[in-house]
């Protein structure tokens, strides 16, 4: 039979990730609240950190803002590039790039923190704020075509 390999148990843990943090973006994108509840963990600690705002440590502050976000009609059609994935045991931290489909020049550094709850990974963290396009590696956002 096939023995299960360390890098096949990382590529696997990898797509759980994937899935957990692609979850989260379209949640944002579908304005789907219920959506967004499901993406956040119940019981372990979470931390929202919104730019420019204050830290959220509480699971209802965070669902809240998000609240706040997805109902607001000026809110951005959010892309994003996953940049790396760090693993730490039952912890991954992906950092990835974000930016609005209307204006790609202004992109945003995220980490997004997901930890094992139930055997299923759920955000833990969410913290994101401007960062200068020139630090932005590999081919920058796509520009929107001018008709």
């Amino acid at each position: 039979g096939s023995r299960c390999t360390e890098a096949d148990a990382t590529m696997a843990t990898d797509d759980a990730i994937q899935r957990a943090n692609f979850a989260f973006y379209q949640a944002f994108l579908d304005r789907d609240l219920a959506a967004m509840d499901r993406v956040w963990a119940l019981r372990l600690p979470v931390l929202c950190i919104h730019p420019g705002a204050a830290p959220l440590a509480i699971r209802e502050q965070v669902l809240a803002s998000w609240h706040d976000i997805l109902t607001n009609p000026r809110s951005p059609m959010l892309e994003h590039r996953v940049e790396s994935i760090l693993h730490f045991g039952d912890v991954a931290l992906l950092t990835c790039y974000e930016w609005n489909k209307a204006q790609p020049d202004a992109v945003l550094l995220a980490t997004n923190g997901f930890a094992l709850e139930n055997g299923v990974y759920k955000m833990i963290l969410h913290h994101a704020g401007p960062v200068h396009h020139s630090a932005v590696p590999g081919p920058t956002p796509p520009k929107p075509r001018i008709h």
